[in-house]
């Protein structure tokens, strides 16, 4: 089972979060409520998540990031924070986060951008199109979107049939072309070249 590290001095919140992190099929296997426990947790037990308040004592969660990612630590790293997206979201894709979730809106979009994440795509709201990234109402389209649909959809882009992605995932060829429309629906797309271009905006470099 993959592993997940929470890291919120607020008791509640962990507590949500904690339902919300199982429910999306990880173990939680540490909470730290401070920075300097958070990135020795991660450094001892290595977890594939790590979901992480900016606000916390000891050592704040932008530094938190840079030093995993200043470590080579792999994890994806999704920010769950009351503070202002517009002032922090740039920082936390420059320090190195997967996503970003306001404690502002709906914790139940956390689950959403989990499966965003894991399957190898950023999440950030309120980003200038300058900036290369997402917008709010993109990222609200690619956060409907199932774990399975994220999988589709990438191997769909590298060019697999749906043959090919029936053999991978187990699944008939039926069900991938149900996938399949599914994504072009909910994505507003009639092609798989405007599939690509709509993911290339979310995909990690």
């Amino acid at each position: 089972m993959r592993k997940a590290i929470i890291v919120d001095d607020h008791p509640f919140i962990l507590a949500t979060v904690r339902m919300l992190v199982i429910n999306a099929g990880f173990q939680v296997v540490a909470e730290c409520d401070n920075g300097i426990e958070a990135l020795q947790q991660c450094e001892s037990l290595q977890p594939d998540l790590l979901v992480l308040d900016l606000g916390i004592p000891g050592l704040g969660g932008l530094e938190v990031i840079r030093h995993l990612r200043e470590r080579k630590n792999a994890c994806k790293i999704v920010v769950l924070t009351s503070q202002n997206s517009e002032q922090f979201t740039l920082p936390c894709i420059q320090a190195g986060a997967s996503g970003y979730v306001s404690k502002n809106d709906n914790l139940s979009m956390l689950t959403d951008v989990i499966n965003a994440v894991m399957s190898g795509y950023s999440l950030f709201p309120q980003v200038s199109a300058a900036t290369g990234e997402t917008t709010a109402a993109g990222t609200e389209k690619l956060a409907r979107l199932s774990h399975r649909e994220m999988l589709v959809m990438k191997y769909l882009i590298n060019g697999l049939s749906n043959k090919e992605i029936a053999e991978t995932l187990s699944l008939s060829e039926k069900t991938i072309s149900t996938y399949k429309t599914r994504l072009y629906t909910k994505l507003n797309v009639s092609n798989l070249l405007e599939l690509a271009d709509v993911a290339s905006h979310y995909e990690n470099t």
